[in-house]
């Protein structure tokens, strides 16, 4: 019994050392995740395709293309670009670590075809993609290898256009764009860039689209576009025979003459624009307020006509104000308790239309006399700028006063002035009186000097401010000699953020001197003015019409407080 005692212990012992160091091989065993480690930024690289890349008398359906890790497909629709479009297209799908590309049409005979998937092949843990991946085939016996390359910009900011459809065009008619799908096409990177790959050594039509309904035919006119006046030829014709012998490792893709060409091409740089809807149209028409009603117009306005249908008197209405392009009307209506218009617009036939124009809210007495007091908008700030004119503009036209007596204190010193109307409606008043530099101000309207055409009076008006000097300012001298003494051209200032702050008109040599301008970084834009209209125009495709040319100056203009800054411009 004492035997077995002593056995039962020894086999307890064993059993436990057993187990602990079972615990202890179990814990070692234990997976854990990796504690760090390089990011993988390596985009998946093809390593064998079935036909071969660059292939010869292709007559297949069906393509398989092989990468060195698992791939995914993100956003092909958009990233595929086939040259010549097919008329159907090709189911694409990824089995693992295999592209499969499978044609549903007959190819044309003797033809070079370019896969060109973009960014769209990424890899399956990280999402980097291959980038601008292609994937050339022929139905003939050699491979055409000219190519095209170039820019497309803006035609009036120059920036680059990302993104924008640049096509080649066998057929040369002038409709083509709108009737026929390219023959070849390529996108346009960030930088505005293109190159079209594969092409045949004849003239092509060049033409560059914005498509927006993806049917890659310019049938919208909201549809930006860029094309060249002649046919353009394409560059450096490689040709390979039938007895060529092509590696079917895709890693040589990158080495083959083909993929990379060398010698400096010759640009094809397109400016993009979009066309002038050229029919009249109301952009928009509302009551901005009681009695006003606002209408805006696509273009000026040749012979306006305005027939109202309401049943009210002829007197009840009207002031006409007209802005200085003469596309926006404002329209005050002496009586303000009408709520709403029904009224017919004719515009020397090319536009008539009907509108039935409601105020948002109902406008009773009681509105109406709440309002008691005029508030005129002034150009006054704390500091003026002393060059300036005080001007004021009233929210409706007055009823009789072109002028405005007003007080202004110089310093010490009390000057009776006036402020004199310089619209036809009595709106908008100036002050003709210069300014000392430097000089503290004050200015005073008494109340109910004005009246308007509801019968408001004006409150009374108390701005104090004073005057900077021009030693706050720096100026800019700038000397432009034109070659081109035919066409005149536009010369504008613009600030920081591309507004247009002062412009000129030159048709020759000209000293131009731009005063007073806060320190800071500006820019130069010349248009030439070859319709003489004193603006920038777009271009028209049927009428053959390019946009007109703009240039930029090629460096900002630094102006410094109390500095002179002159610079030479050769155009």
């Amino acid at each position: 019994m004492k035997n077995l005692n002593k056995k039962h212990r020894k086999a307890i012992t064993y059993l436990s050392m057993y187990a602990a160091i079972l615990l202890i091989l179990v814990s070692c065993a234990n997976i854990v995740n990796p504690s760090g480690g390089p990011r993988d930024t390596t985009a998946p690289k093809p390593i064998k395709s079935s036909p071969a890349n660059y292939s010869l008398q292709f007559n297949q359906n069906k393509i398989e293309i092989t990468f060195d890790e698992f791939i995914l497909l993100r956003d092909l629709k958009s990233q595929l670009l086939i040259s010549p479009p097919l008329s159907e297209t090709p189911d694409i799908s990824v089995r693992g670590k295999t592209l499969v590309i499978e044609i549903k049409e007959k190819l044309k005979e003797n033809t070079t075809y370019t896969l060109f998937f973009g960014k769209a092949i990424i890899d399956l843990t990280e999402g980097n993609a291959v980038s601008s991946y292609e994937f050339v085939f022929s139905t003939g016996n050699f491979i055409d290898s000219m190519y095209i390359s170039g820019k497309v910009s803006d035609a009036f900011t120059q920036k680059p256009e990302k993104d924008i459809y640049v096509m080649l065009y066998e057929h040369t008619y002038d409709s083509i764009p709108y009737r026929e799908k390219p023959f070849y096409i390529a996108k346009t990177d960030e930088n505005g860039d293109y190159t079209i790959h594969n092409l045949r050594n004849i003239s092509y039509k060049i033409f560059a689209l914005k498509d927006v309904n993806n049917n890659f035919k310019f049938d919208q006119l909201i549809e930006k576009i860029a094309f060249a006046d002649e046919l353009v030829l394409p560059q450096h014709k490689l040709a390979i025979l039938a007895d060529t012998s092509l590696s079917d490792s895709l890693q040589k893709d990158s080495l083959h003459p083909l993929a990379k060409l060398t010698v400096q091409p010759v640009l094809n740089n397109l400016r993009a624009f979009l066309e002038t809807d050229t029919k009249q149209r109301i952009l928009k028409a509302e009551f901005i307020k009681k009695g006003q009603l606002k209408i805006a117009f696509r273009f000026p306005v040749t012979d306006l006509e305005i027939t109202f249908l309401n049943k009210f008197e002829d007197q009840q209405l009207k002031v006409e104000e007209w802005n200085a392009t003469k596309d926006t009307l404002n329209y005050w209506i002496f009586n303000p308790e009408i709520d709403s218009l029904h009224l017919i617009i004719d515009d020397n036939n090319q536009l008539r239309d009907t509108l039935n124009l409601r105020f948002k809210s109902k406008i009773t007495k009681t509105a109406i006399t709440a309002v008691s007091r005029l508030f005129p908008v002034s150009n006054l700030s704390q500091t003026f700028d002393f060059y300036k004119r005080i001007s004021f503009t009233f929210p409706n036209p007055m009823s009789k006063h072109d002028s405005l007596a007003v007080t202004l204190i110089e310093a010490n010193d009390t000057i009776h002035t006036y402020a004199y109307a310089t619209d036809a409606v009595h709106r908008k008043f100036v002050i003709k009186k210069e300014l000392k530099q430097g000089q503290d101000y004050k200015l005073i309207v008494k109340q109910d000097v004005l009246t308007d055409i509801f019968g408001f009076t004006n409150d009374s008006i108390v701005y104090s401010f004073k005057t900077n000097t021009g030693e706050d300012f720096g100026n800019f001298i700038f000397n432009v000699s034109i070659k081109d003494t035919v066409h005149p051209y536009i010369i504008q200032l613009l600030s920081e953020n591309g507004d247009v702050l002062q412009q000129r008109i030159i048709d020759k040599d000209t000293k131009l001197k731009f005063q007073y301008l806060v320190p800071g970084t500006y820019s130069i834009k010349a248009i030439e003015d070859k319709n003489r209209n004193k603006k920038w125009d777009t271009g028209n495709y049927g009428r053959k019409i390019q946009p007109e040319n703009v240039i930029n100056y090629p460096t900002k203009i630094s102006i410094k407080a109390n500095w002179d800054l002159e610079e030479n411009w050769k155009l």
